[in-house]
């Protein structure tokens, strides 16, 4: 049988049995490295939310424990829930990287946030069997391109007709990781991915909620579990994805199969076109604009006083996603141009120190939102979804307009962080968390995650 006559799923189920360590390139393993050390930050960052708080209080009502550990706490869970907890404490801030698309008709930052679902998975898997640092690269490098060419390949009315695809596609990073940790054979592996179709979820309506980094730990969560029960001989379609009744063509109306048939890692994803990593910790559709204001105000020294409004023109993508006109707390806030824009005139930063209830409140930052306007600009919505493309305009008291043009934020791979940045942000998210001590222990455990005996010392690091 041609790589042409099988199906889709097969194709993927041999991808993640066939690929090994020594597949990987190295630029590829530099990348994942990042993406491990981004991941775990956030992770640490999420530990002290609410909405991560109650999954620890549901797991533990459960009477579960495990051998997975599950970084920046002391709970340790049976994988599948340690990857629950961790993958709605990575996503809680919405500090996690986002996927790049591709082509102009598939839409940047409406695609996946990858790491998280596929890092808690392989992380509390790779725990369970007691892998080392290369297979928790491998599966994780997996898992994410697996994530990233199924989700590109779906049809974007996908993604526009309300599912979330940090959801919907996270649980094939998961099942993904999970499959090559548990060494599953091709028709065990095919069952698995099939099961995990069927537990496929996440609407849009949910973000600026707790349930949109649920999200990311369900994921997490129920790619582990398909793997788990097609390894004890549950049955599942063995072509899940395809055909008129497969996950293709009932979540998306249809598949463009020139986006994934032959090209699981040709080129890797992570590579080509990368991932992009976050400098706020909100909705990465309104970044590039954050960068323009932040360096507008910085470098003409705008006193927050002297501001009579900020006007931001661009496309609908990001107008429709980020629906929080008046935002009521610091959810909502993450997908609000009001607030986000707000609240960087007013502090010249927008970390999480500002997504804060008592921040979004506050009534300075009340009064500025009420200072920002965004609007449609027709001229850049016809230039496509593949960027963020944006004007902002800061009109002042006297008369004076600022204007910068935007389609490029810090961590994208035209703009990346430094190997110091990254660090910047690991300790930002851990402080409070982990001691300093662990901070540096766990950096460097990152930077040599390869050279670990057992993922279980990378945990140990943590704190």
């Amino acid at each position: 049988m041609t790589t042409a006559e099988r199906s889709i799923t097969e194709e993927t189920a041999r991808f993640i049995i066939d690929t090994s360590y020594n597949d990987l390139p190295e630029a590829l393993r530099a990348e994942a490295r990042r993406c491990i050390l981004d991941g775990l930050a956030v992770m640490l960052a999420g530990t002290t939310e609410d909405c991560t708080k109650i999954i620890h209080k549901y797991i533990g009502g459960l009477g579960v424990v495990g051998p997975a550990r599950v970084p920046g706490t002391a709970a340790s869970f049976p994988a599948e829930f340690a990857a629950l907890a961790s993958g709605v404490s990575g996503h809680a801030h919405d500090f996690d990287d986002t996927q790049i698309a591709s082509a102009p008709n598939r839409v940047y930052g409406l695609l996946t946030h990858p790491t998280v679902p596929a890092l808690s998975a392989a992380l509390a898997v790779a725990q369970e069997v007691g892998a080392s640092g290369k297979d928790l690269v491998t599966a994780f490098c997996i898992g994410l391109e697996v994530e990233c060419k199924l989700n590109e390949a779906i049809n974007p009315r996908h993604y526009q007709q309300g599912f979330h695809s940090t959801g919907t596609f996270g649980v094939f990073a998961s099942v993904a990781a999970a499959a090559k940790l548990l060494s599953l054979d091709l028709d065990t592996t095919r069952t698995a991915i099939s099961i995990a179709a069927s537990k496929s979820a996440g609407i849009r309506c949910n973000f600026g909620t707790m349930t949109k980094p649920y999200h990311s730990g369900a994921a997490a969560q129920n790619g582990i579990v398909a793997a788990r029960l097609a390894s004890m001989g549950y049955e599942a379609d063995p072509s899940g994805l395809d055909g008129p009744w497969g996950y293709f063509a009932v979540a998306g109306g249809g598949v463009d199969e020139e986006y994934v048939r032959g090209k699981l890692g040709n080129p890797w994803a992570l590579l080509d076109p990368g991932v992009s990593v976050k400098p706020y910790p909100c909705g990465s559709l309104l970044h590039p604009t954050m960068d323009a204001l932040r360096e507008l105000v910085i470098a003409h020294d705008v006193a927050p006083e002297n501001i009579e409004e900020v006007r931001l023109g661009t496309a609908s993508n990001v107008i429709n996603a980020l629906r929080y006109v008046a935002p009521k707390n610091a959810l909502q806030a993450k997908f609000s141009i009001q607030f986000m824009l707000g609240v960087l005139a007013l502090r010249r930063r927008a970390g999480i120190a500002e997504f804060r209830d008592e921040v979004v409140s506050s009534p300075d930052v009340q009064a500025m939102m009420q200072r920002v306007k965004p609007y449609l600009d027709p001229e850049i919505d016809a230039q496509g979804f593949e960027r963020i493309r944006s004007r902002v305009e800061v009109m002042l008291k006297d008369g004076t307009t600022l204007t910068q043009e935007a389609s490029v934020s810090r961590g994208t791979p035209e703009r990346p962080m430094t190997p110091d940045e990254l660090a910047e942000k690991f300790t930002e998210c851990a402080t409070g968390v982990i001691s300093a001590d662990a901070i540096a222990k766990a950096i460097e455990a990152v930077r040599n995650v390869e050279s670990l005996s057992n993922v279980s010392e990378l945990l140990t690091a943590l704190g």
